[in-house]
């Protein structure tokens, strides 16, 4: 399944149809309008959805994942990518309602993307290295 939209050169990503699932119904259940959420759902749709049943394939950052990036200023951050009911029980997480959060999901490593803070800023990440979560 393709969820293409219409943004203009972000690198491809792939989401699980777990995360799909869990994402739709957390995206559903927040109050509109907020430039995070927008931006999540965006991510969301454009990503295709990965069959990864048999573990073949490039890994990419999912719920759960540990991830190693690179901000815009060449600073590394590793923090495992997490929703905002996980946030009590992990001190390292990231938030997939966070800018950063948001624009990890569906990376792979190597690939990196911009988006927008929530002071208007544009920043950018780069991908490192990732950490699946354990099945």
């Amino acid at each position: 399944m393709n969820r293409k939209s219409m943004l203009g050169d972000p690198p491809p990503i792939r989401i699980t149809p777990q995360d799909l699932g869990r994402l739709d119904v957390l995206l559903a259940h927040l109050s509109r309008p907020a430039g995070v959420i927008d931006f999540l759902q965006r991510e969301v749709d454009r990503a295709d959805v990965a069959d990864t049943s048999d573990g073949a394939g490039i890994p990419f950052v999912r719920l759960g994942s540990r991830v190693t990036f690179m901000d815009d200023r060449g600073t590394r951050h590793t923090a495992t990518l997490i929703t905002p009911d996980e946030a009590t029980q992990r001190q390292d997480g990231i938030s997939i309602l966070t800018p950063v959060g948001a624009a990890l999901l569906g990376l792979s490593e190597g690939q990196s993307i911009a988006y927008g803070t929530l002071d208007g800023r544009t920043k950018s990440v780069q991908v490192l290295r990732i950490d699946l979560p354990a099945a």
